[in-house]
């Protein structure tokens, strides 16, 4: 008799645990909040691919290789994400090489005179990235618990970049609102410093956000620009999300300021994805 009714608990747990919520006994299925600007990296073996963001490759346990394949015929990019330790908080680090030299010659050669005259002389530039990234849980559940809510995840973000450069330059300063703190590394050996916030959730059902914000300074020297992004990411299912939103840009530097909003959209395809619990999460 014991053993049958340990039986029958033992089923109804399955059930809960399969359950991820039900609402008037409807099958409601969340999907992970996390995104590409968090601390956690993508499981080993899974390969997330984005048309604007950084498309990932889980090659470790707690590594993955990343890059901005948009990028990439231009400005041929490569990122090592490391998440060395953490639960309900992760601690990671994030270090990216960029060659942009490709694309300021290609620029030079298409018709952005107004910003590389033909005449420039482009150097061999490399630009390292640094950060170190935070994210904490703000609604964390028990382990036991087996009606599971999706994670409403904080992030932290603090980083700099600069830049080696080889062989001879007058290449100009780039005025774009994008351009300018992005490419000040290339000049007089100065740093770009920057940190930024995200806050990731569940808005409705299949339906998740995320917003942050990012400020960037050149060598603290009174230049600065400030940076902010906000999506509605939609689930059709565990392997495809598409998600649109807005991109706002600000740049005070010592030519002006300038200041822009553009629409953004977003696709993401997840390839060797399983289905699995994480951090009280399906899919």
């Amino acid at each position: 008799m014991k053993n049958l009714l340990g039986l029958f608990l033992l089923l109804l747990a399955s059930n809960a645990i399969a359950q991820v919520s039900l609402i008037g006994g409807e099958r409601i299925d969340y999907y992970s909040t996390w995104t590409e600007r968090t601390a956690k990296v993508v499981p080993q073996g899974e390969i997330h691919l984005s048309a604007l963001a950084v498309s990932r490759y889980g090659n470790y346990p707690k590594t993955e290789i990343n890059s901005q394949l948009l990028l990439f015929p231009l400005v041929p990019n490569i990122g090592v994400k490391h998440q060395w330790f953490g639960k309900n908080t992760i601690f990671s680090t994030q270090h990216t090489l960029y060659y942009p030299t490709l694309g300021l010659k290609w620029a030079k050669n298409n018709g952005f005179q107004d910003q590389i005259p033909e005449s420039a002389v482009i150097p061999q530039i490399f630009t390292f990235r640094n950060e170190l990234i935070l994210s904490h849980i703000i609604n964390p559940q028990p382990e036991d618990c087996f009606i599971k809510v999706p994670d409403l995840v904080l992030t932290a973000r603090l980083g700099f970049d600069f830049s080696i450069t080889s062989g001879e330059s007058d290449l100009p300063l780039l005025d774009y609102y994008f351009l300018y703190h992005r490419t000040a590394s290339y000049h007089k050996h100065q740093k770009l410093y920057f940190t930024g916030l995200e806050l990731d959730g569940n808005l409705y059902r299949n339906y998740n956000f995320s917003i942050n914000a990012d400020y960037y300074s050149i060598d603290f020297n009174g230049e600065y620009a400030f940076e902010s992004q906000g999506k509605i990411h939609w689930h059709r299912n565990s392997k495809f999300s598409l998600s649109g939103g807005y991109k706002m840009y600000y740049l005070n530097s010592d030519y002006g300021t300038q200041f822009l909003a553009i629409p953004v959209i977003d696709l993401v395809i997840k390839l060797n994805h399983r289905a699995r619990l994480q951090n009280g999460l399906f899919r």
